[in-house]
């Protein structure tokens, strides 16, 4: 059954919105990837508590002009999903679960590249975005590194406490 253009137009708005609103998108090819496989990935995002969206590539290549973005059509090859993501959490946990999906499954998933604050990425980026450490790994990073000087301070009074008692 072919979609009407009323059809288009609310799929090109509902996309235009989504890209509007979201800090992050990543476009994955999933040319190949088996409807369980598929359902296992939209699964997982949601979870994360992110969107994704199939759509033609057409559908999409208007939606994002119409957002005031750049992408090449070239970029976009394959089949193409879309995940969006708002705020620094869900980006990371997104990048994430998309990076190690696309792991498991090379010959199904690939990503392709994406946005970020309304900047282009590649695929690479994004997958250095999943390589940061969640918050609470940074944050006990971060208090590590507070109290190695102070630790270390106490080693070394601790060391001259011991020398003095020595040379009594």
């Amino acid at each position: 059954m072919p979609v009407t253009r009323k059809q288009k137009e609310e799929v090109v708005k509902k996309l235009k919105d989504k890209l509007g609103t979201s800090d992050f998108v990543a476009f994955l090819n999933f040319h190949g990837l088996s409807v369980a496989k598929a359902m296992e990935l939209r699964r997982a995002l949601k979870k994360v508590g992110v969107d994704y969206l199939v759509s033609k590539k057409t559908l999409l290549g208007v939606a994002v002009k119409e957002a005031g973005l750049e992408v090449s059509r070239e970029k976009l090859e394959g089949e193409i999903g879309a995940v969006f993501a708002k705020g620094e959490d869900e980006t990371l946990a997104s990048s994430k679960e998309v990076a190690t999906f696309a792991r498991k499954n090379k010959d199904m998933l690939k990503i392709i590249g994406g946005f970020w604050q309304k900047a282009w990425i590649d695929a690479n980026e994004i997958k250095k975005f999943a390589a940061v450490p969640s918050r609470d790994i940074l944050l006990t990073q971060l208090a590590f590194m507070f109290t190695q000087p102070v630790a270390s301070l106490v080693r070394a009074l601790s060391a001259v406490g011991n020398k003095l008692e020595e040379n009594k």
